[in-house]
């Protein structure tokens, strides 16, 4: 059949997108780009918060029309959203007629032989797989069809969570914490330098705790001086970072280790020590506060994205002035800011004083406005400095999109980059900071 695969959320569930489409081939199917021009389309839901699992409701009845008029035979929903609703299964069977079959994230690789290889056979039983704790961990030798551009891939270190954050409801459909072996992740990273990728970006639920359960504390730093000798990575960013495990160790290599950028996105949700305790991030205010100063300190230039939570049960407009003045003093050069969303079978959806839903939007406007001035701010530091941009692709003739080290793809900014010469994805080059806006850079690249 031909298979597409829309995938949903965050880089982590893109990473299994590509994993099941790989497994798909390997069992003889064609992936298509296209969906119209698809006998199967399976969708990789996310369902972190409300908001996520809605979009991919959204994309499933999109879907499900098409099968209605005939444009696609088989629908297939897999990932987070199946697996989190494991127990209302009968209620999703009923909901989604047109639905063939729903599987869970630690479930993926039993698609293929779920599925048949006739779209015009008989109509295929429809199933509800989901494994009572997913323990699926793909690795090296796992097919892997990937969805990002040749020059820059996503790495999952590790899967699963073993945090017990009252708002989220993760290690209850992602599974405890279970790393890769480095030697696994290495052989990975060099087969991906091999096909042209120069920036790897590292995943997982908590990358920085990465190592703990096979080696017995945390070992991201060794993991990083591993991938530094494989040949053709320019550049290794962290994303996904629990500050409590974030030592002077990871500090260090961040710091030393070369083709590690200076970079690191670590979910800091609040500055509280109330709110910290209540949503047991493991951390409190003065050790937040005390870690960014050693990141700005250890690392002058280091590019820190974080993500905070508003509307938390029991913020007060103290605790949000709290967090904006922090905002004024750390300075981060990336910041998401989310309204907090009651999930299903989590302490925080039962606590009191939940906050109103207008009053959290009123919260995140009012930060996000704040932010934005900062970031603004930030980025007129970068006016007039010679940077190495990592060009991403051709926007129109003789300006291009790229990144500098500061930038994750797909959810930062971005460097519009002005050549007389020709570029290629992939390529970096030296260029000049000519004009900023409040998240991006726009620069002449220097004639080489």
């Amino acid at each position: 059949m031909k298979v597409h695969v829309v995938s949903l959320g965050c880089a982590r569930n893109l990473v299994d997108s590509e994993g099941l489409i790989g497994l798909m081939e390997k069992a003889g199917h064609t992936f298509t780009e296209e969906v119209t021009q698809a006998d199967c389309v399976v969708v990789n839901t996310c369902s972190f918060i409300q908001p996520a699992e809605e979009e991919s409701i959204a994309v499933i009845l999109q879907v499900a029309d098409l099968k209605k008029r005939g444009k696609v035979q088989r629908l297939y929903v897999a990932g987070c959203l199946p697996q989190k609703r494991r127990n209302e299964r009968e209620d999703l069977l009923q909901m989604l007629p047109e639905v063939d079959g729903f599987l869970g994230p630690g479930d993926l690789p039993k698609l293929p032989g779920l599925m048949g290889s006739d779209p015009a056979g008989s109509d295929p039983k429809r199933f509800f797989v989901t494994s009572p704790v997913p323990t699926l961990l793909f690795e090296s030798l796992s097919p892997r069809h990937r969805l990002t551009p040749k020059h820059f891939s996503y790495l999952k270190v590790s899967e699963g969570c073993d945090h017990a954050c009252t708002f989220c409801s993760i290690p209850q459909f992602r599974g405890p914490h279970r790393s890769r072996t480095m030697e696994d992740i290495s052989q990975e990273a060099t087969r991906l330098a091999g096909e042209g990728v120069v920036e790897l970006n590292l995943i997982g639920q908590d990358t920085s705790y990465y190592g703990a359960d096979l080696y017995g504390r945390p070992s991201l730093p060794e993991l990083l001086e591993k991938l530094s000798s494989v040949k053709g990575i320019r550049w290794i960013r962290i994303l996904y970072a629990h500050p409590a495990h974030v030592s002077e160790e990871l500090i260090r290599a961040i710091r030393e280790i070369t083709p590690v950028v200076k970079y690191i996105d670590i979910p800091l949700q609040h500055i509280s020590d109330q709110l910290l305790a209540a949503m047991r991030r493991e951390t409190d205010g003065k050790f937040i506060r005390r870690l960014i100063e050693r990141f700005r300190q250890e690392i002058p230039e280091i590019a820190i994205r974080t993500t905070f939570i508003v509307g938390f049960p029991g913020e007060t407009d103290s605790h949000v002035e709290e967090l904006a003045q922090f905002l004024l003093q750390a300075r981060f050069e990336r910041v998401g800011i989310f309204p907090y969303s009651p999930e299903p079978k989590t302490p925080a959806e039962r606590m009191p004083a939940q906050v109103p839903e207008e009053v959290k939007q009123e919260r995140l406007h009012r930060l996000m406005q704040l932010q934005r001035g900062i970031s603004e701010e930030e980025n007129r530091q970068w006016q007039g400095r010679t940077v190495e941009v990592l060009v991403d692709e051709l926007e129109q003739d003789a300006v291009y999109l790229g990144r500098t080290y500061a930038d994750a793809p797909e959810v930062d900014g971005q460097v519009f980059l002005k050549s007389s010469q020709s570029l290629q994805p992939g390529q970096m080059v030296a260029a000049e900071v000519v004009d900023t806006t409040e998240y991006d850079l726009v620069a002449e690249a220097i004639p080489f």
